[in-house]
């Protein structure tokens, strides 16, 4: 059965969260909740496709829809949380085109709740669907709460990268995790 466009759920608290496939019109949104995390982390995350809401809708409206996911969570009509999926090295590698990297950013405040894992969920039912193998991560060390999230979601720790990251004079060590589907 192929995995539904958008999911619904009810959180603890009776209010309900949507998951739905992002579209060309979320590119602010997801800017909003991608710069409510850590502004050193949300930075990095940045120089990928950009911080303008230009380049953010150029990136998202140019996603491969088959290789590349890019989900949603929007509680009371705001988008409360983005997971995008992307296939290692966009494809071009066969010897790595089975690899789907996860990024996944809540917004604070919904944080706890359970959505992240209902989005791993997702995320893993929808790369096996397009014949992925693999799901990666790379989190930093001094996130224990996404660290904890992917571990119980079932990725296993793959390796450290030792000073993978600099932020001012500061460098921050980033876990790899992995998880076969």
């Amino acid at each position: 059965m192929p995995v539904p466009e958008e999911v619904g759920f009810s959180l603890n608290d009776g209010s309900t969260i949507l998951l739905r496939l992002a579209g060309c019109g979320d590119a602010e949104k997801i800017i909003k909740v991608i710069k409510t995390d850590a502004p050193d982390r949300s930075y990095v995350l940045m120089e990928h496709y950009g911080s303008k809401p230009d380049s953010i809708k150029s990136y998202i409206c140019g996603m491969d829809p088959e290789r590349n996911l890019l989900l949603v969570a929007v509680s009371g009509g705001e988008v409360i949380g983005v997971l995008s999926g992307i296939q290692m090295d966009q494809g071009r590698r066969p010897h790595t085109a089975h690899v789907m990297n996860i990024g996944l950013h809540i917004a604070p405040e919904h944080r706890g709740l359970g959505i992240g894992s209902k989005m791993l969920d997702y995320a893993a039912a929808w790369a096996k669907e397009h014949d992925f193998e693999k799901l990666e991560t790379d989190i930093f060390i001094t996130n224990k709460k996404s660290l904890h999230l992917f571990e119980r979601a079932g990725f296993i720790e793959e390796g450290t990268r030792q000073k993978r990251i600099r932020i001012g004079k500061q460098y921050i060590d980033e876990v790899l995790l992995g998880k076969m589907l």
